[in-house]
């Protein structure tokens, strides 16, 4: 009984990052940053991110942080020996987790735009435009321009993807924990009403 409690906690917290995207303020609802520093924050961005790459670095960062989390939820005990056990309940998860990982990857690619415009209204909140100036010629040189490749692909790094397939296995053993005491609490209710 506690199996499908736990396969549901595993997909919400799957589906979290597209649910995060919901309730954030809109950008009209806060003050606009100078004109001089969002051109030269833009500028920035450009270089840290060039437009022409933007949506291949996208694909770079969000397929190995699936994969870490699909890996980390496999290590959860119960839903492991379920996915273990059961392949038709593999073959589901499997394909819930390639459909989570395309939904993303599209959410984010469609989203980039507003994104890059909200990083660059940050960066102007953040920055004068002599320190933004002094960024963009950071990122123009071999350093800098090596950084900023690098820095888009470090999600990918063996250290980082077993610290997020450990964080995740935690977080599912968690949840498992807390969906149990949760079901208890609720028994207790029910059982009370009923008297």
């Amino acid at each position: 009984m506690i199996a499908r409690p736990v396969l549901l906690a595993a997909l919400a917290v799957a589906a979290a990052p597209a649910a995060a995207q919901t309730g954030a303020p809109g950008p009209a609802a806060i003050a606009a940053p100078e004109p001089a520093r969002l051109a030269a924050a833009r500028r920035v961005l450009d270089r840290l991110m060039p437009p022409a790459t933007r949506a291949a670095t996208v694909s770079a960062m969000v397929a190995p942080m699936m994969a870490n989390m699909r890996e980390g939820m496999k290590q959860s005990p119960q839903l492991g020996a379920m996915l273990r056990e059961n392949a038709k309940m593999k073959a589901v998860f499997d394909r819930f987790m390639g459909a989570q990982e395309q939904r993303s990857l599209t959410l984010i690619r469609d989203s980039m735009p507003g994104m890059v415009e909200a990083m660059a209204r940050a960066y102007a909140r953040r920055f004068d435009v002599t320190q933004l100036g002094e960024i963009e010629r950071f990122f123009a040189t071999p350093t800098g321009a090596a950084y900023a490749q690098a820095s888009m692909s470090v999600m990918s790094d063996p250290d980082v993807a077993a610290f997020q397939r450990q964080m995740m296995a935690d977080a599912m053993r968690q949840a498992q924990e807390s969906t149990g005491d949760l079901a208890k609490e609720i028994a207790a209710v029910q059982a009370e009403a009923r008297q």
